[in-house]
Order: C-alpha cells, then sequence, then structure tokens
C-alpha cells in the first residue's frame, strides 16, 4: 500500500469538495481534501492557494476518476430555484403556469406603482412645482399653466388626480393672492 495521494479534483469551495468526498466515500474510497480549512477561512486566497484538492490513495485513483466522470455536473439554472406557488395554493398541475395569482398581482402593484399616463407625469409636474413655487416664483407660473391645461382638458381624471389639481390650485392661489397683496399699493 503506498502513502502517495493522487489529486482528482480541485474544487473552489468547501461545499463542492464535501460533495466529492461524500461521493467517493459513498463508493468506498478514502479521501483527503488538501487546503479546505485554508479556503474556508480565506475564500479570497482559494485562487492563490489552488483551491480545494480532493486526494485519493494512488491504487484507487483511478476508480476515482471513473466515478467523477460518469457523474457530470448539473447545471443549475435560475428556473431550478424558483418554487412553484401554485402548489401552495391549492392548483392542479395541469392548470397554466403563465399566469399565476402571483403573477398578477405582482402585475397589478407594477401598474400601481409606475405613472399610468403622460397626463400623471404631468399632473405631478405641475403638483409638485406649486409647492417649489413658494420658493422660486417662475415655477407657480408654469404651475397653473399645466394645471390649467390639464382642467381644460378633456380628460378623465381619477379622485387621486383630482385632489392633486385641487392642492395645486390652492397653493398656487394662495401664493398669487400674498404677491398681489405686496405689490400692489393699496389705497
Amino acid at each position: 500500500m503506498s502513502n502517495d495521494f493522487v489529486t482528482v479534483a480541485t474544487l473552489n469551495t468547501p461545499t463542492e469538495a464535501s460533495l466529492v468526498r461524500n461521493q467517493l466515500e459513498a463508493e468506498d474510497i478514502r479521501v483527503f481534501l488538501s487546503d479546505e480549512e485554508a479556503v474556508g477561512m480565506a475564500w479570497y486566497l482559494g485562487t492563490a492557494i489552488g483551491g480545494i484538492k480532493v486526494q485519493v490513495a494512488e491504487e484507487d485513483a483511478e476508480r476515482a476518476f471513473a466515478i467523477l466522470d460518469e457523474h457530470d455536473p448539473v447545471p443549475i439554472s435560475e428556473e431550478d430555484w424558483k418554487t412553484v406557488e401554485g402548489f401552495e395554493n391549492g392548483w392542479d398541475e395541469d392548470e397554466d403556469e403563465d399566469e399565476s395569482p402571483a403573477d398578477a398581482s405582482l402585475e397589478e402593484q407594477a401598474d400601481e406603482d409606475a405613472p399610468a399616463s403622460n397626463l400623471d407625469q404631468e399632473l405631478n409636474r405641475a403638483y409638485r412645482a406649486a409647492f417649489l413655487g413658494i420658493l422660486f416664483l417662475p415655477l407657480q407660473v408654469y404651475s397653473i399653466g399645466v394645471l390649467l391645461t390639464i382642467v381644460l382638458g378633456d380628460h378623465e381624471l381619477t379622485p387621486a388626480q383630482q385632489k392633486k389639481i385641487n392642492i395645486g390650485f390652492i397653493v398656487d392661489s394662495f401664493l398669487l393672492v400674498v404677491i398681489l397683496y405686496f405689490f400692489l399699493p393699496l389705497r
């Protein structure tokens, strides 16, 4: 019996090395993992050390190579990690997987988060400009112009949009009254 070891695999992580060790030990091959602790403790030095070396006795090397060659690595894609929520919710396996309730709720949430249209974007700009106009007067004029354009247009407004328009006009009107009060002489 020889005391020489042969490296049959070089791996990057202790987990991968342990899986290979378990595979070989299941076939009654004694395995030694060289540099396992060093790479586990200082993973950033793994490449400099040369990775974790899976070593077997010289007389077991051919059998170890044959076992490792039989079992090609299995690529794991992102799809393999996803869970099927349908079984938790009581769906039948034959149901259409393209449109699950979780997907539908995510789409609805994305629709709520994103501005629905150009109208919403303009309204949000005018609303912000009404408040920023307190500090910078020309924004007040811009806000009034955009709000008037929206109100006078033929748009179907939601209650939230109508509320923003009302608040914008209140802020704009208040500032205009204050400006007129200070700049027009009272008689």
